[in-house]
This record gives C-alpha cells, structure tokens and sequence, in this order.
C-alpha cells in the first residue's frame, strides 16, 4: 500500500469588498489562531550574517482566514528577511472574531521581528 500525502493550495474566497485595518483593528476581524510558528529557510534563502531585523508585510486575509497577496511593505535591513517575512504569513492562522459574523476581508500590514 502506497500513501501519498497531498497539500492543497487554498482558494481565495471574498465574502464582501476587502478593507484596510491596523493593529489596533485587527481583531475586531480576525484573531490569529497560532501566536508562535516556525519554520526553516532554504540555505540559498537564508540570510548570510547573524543579524536581526524586520520587515513589514502587507496582505490579504480573505473571507476563510487564509491570507494571500503578500507585498512588502518595508524592510530593514533592506531585503535580507523578505522572503522570511512573506514565508512568515503563510503559517498564520486567521479564525474570524465573534464581532465579524461576516467573515469580511482585510488587507492587514504586520511588522515581523527577526532575531
């Protein structure tokens, strides 16, 4: 017996026109689900000195919690964790709060520290 595992890839679901939220908004949305992650960077995509920084991602948390149309927005220092920021959203989960019974969008700009 062979088992093969299969990952699918979400589909984007918009349940109503997206808005824009900050920080402090978020959660009138969207309530991440895992507040810690990890994962590992492909040693061409890792960064080459031990050094911290940040990059501010802007995305798209559709009608179903995914997120999608990562863009970023600022980075520092500039482009070393890039990839790491936009890998980064793809691990958060998004379950919408008790106030949007809507399930509606939101483009969401996050800041992520690396260390």
């Amino acid at each position: 017996t062979l088992l093969l595992g299969c990952s699918s890839i979400p589909e984007l679901y918009l349940s109503d026109e997206p808005i824009e939220v900050t920080n402090p908004t978020v959660s009138d949305y969207w309530v991440r689900q895992n507040e810690e992650f990890s994962f590992r960077l492909p040693i061409n995509r890792a960064p080459k000195k031990n050094e911290s920084g940040y990059v501010v991602v802007r995305y798209l948390i559709d009608s179903n919690g995914n997120t999608f149309n990562p863009e970023i927005i600022e980075s520092v220092p500039k482009g070393m964790w890039d990839y790491a920021g936009v890998k980064a959203i793809t691990k958060q989960d998004f379950a919408p709060s008790k106030t949007n019974t809507s399930n509606t969008p939101v483009y969401y700009s996050q800041k992520i520290l690396f260390k």
